[in-house]
């Protein structure tokens, strides 16, 4: 479609150098560090809807990282925040939803987080929580089963991220298969055992998040980055504590990208879908073995929640993301 102009706002991403002088061990659990340094920049979101470079369906998680499908919930609102129903109807509803996507045989809830707040502290680049502390041990007790659990719902939920990122590594990703949970790793087996017996064939696992509002979102949106234009030495590593009920001491490190500000300026082009509602759902990519061996599969999805102008007095956004492991 020459010629066509994608419709687009502007919003602020946010580009971080980490400060690594505190040790991972010494941050709570699923903390990254503070940062030395926070650039901020102005960018386009471009609606993925109108953009023709942008693959619709699912094909576009392999192409671009990320894609939205329609996906009504049988959960109201009411029901996100009372009961079990969250676990009971809403992951099955994910695995189910997944498997239809991706054509995986087997698909794994690893983590379901529930935001209502606004960004405070994650607007704070200083800012980073302290291994020990009451957040620390809330996430013990909540984490570390043998089923996905649930963040946000106990107390005053999640915050926003305004910086750009993405959740796992591909060592992330491959440590998560091992270390996780032993309902993953068992899904994970047959994999684990080519990755460690190259006569054998390898076998294919990603990971990814599955991101609804539960009302329609008039601020804080999640904006998502074409991996096509994300320049690969932007991405910093980084590692993080995460619970485990695999390992003897119940923790494992897990491992992210950070998006530095190398990334400003290079073309980078960021998406947000507007005026998205509770059953637009968007699937991003976190990581993939298969992007590993083929430069043509989209390797991740760098996003963030830009800041908008103006949108200062509507409501926080209210959002729930899945974190979703998919086995072939």
């Amino acid at each position: 479609m020459p010629g066509v102009v994608p419709q687009s706002v502007r919003g602020m991403v946010r580009y971080n150098i980490p400060d690594d002088s505190v040790s991972p061990k010494d941050r709570g659990l699923f903390s990254g560090p503070a940062h030395k340094a926070a650039v901020d920049a102005d960018v386009d979101l471009f609606d993925p809807e109108t953009d023709p470079a942008i693959i619709q369906g699912p094909e576009g998680l392999d192409v671009q990282g990320f894609t939205y499908v329609k996906s009504p919930s049988a959960l109201t609102l009411e029901q996100w925040m009372s009961g079990h129903n969250v676990e009971e109807t809403y992951i099955p509803e994910v695995e189910a939803l997944m498997k239809e996507v991706t054509g995986a045989k087997t698909v794994v809830v690893n983590h379901l987080g529930i935001r209502k707040r606004t960004a405070t502290n994650n607007t704070n680049p200083t800012f980073y929580r302290k291994a020990g502390d009451a957040h620390d041990q809330a996430v013990k007790n909540y984490a570390g089963g043998d089923k996905a659990w649930v963040s946000g719902r106990q107390d005053a939920g999640l915050e926003p991220a305004r910086f750009a990122h993405c959740d796992y590594t591909l060592e992330g990703l491959k440590r998560t298969a091992r270390y996780c949970r032993k309902d993953i790793k068992a899904a994970a087996q047959p994999a684990l055992n080519a990755e460690d017996d190259p006569s054998l064939p390898p076998q294919r696992y990603a990971a990814y998040s599955v991101w609804r509002p539960l009302k329609p979102v008039k601020r804080d949106p999640l904006a998502v980055a074409d991996w096509r234009t994300t320049p690969v030495e932007s991405l910093a590593p980084i590692e993080y504590r995460a619970t485990s009920n695999v390992v003897d001491s119940g923790e494992y490190m897990l491992e992210l990208y950070t998006q530095t500000p190398v990334a400003k300026n290079s073309g980078q082009r960021w998406y947000c879908k507007p005026n998205q509602t509770p059953d637009d759902v968007l699937i991003l990519k976190f990581a993939d073995t298969a992007a590993a061996t083929d430069p043509a599969i989209a390797g991740g999805c760098a996003h963030c929640s830009p800041a908008l102008a103006g949108v200062d007095d509507e409501e926080p956004r209210m959002s729930v993301e899945a974190r979703v492991m998919v086995f072939w």
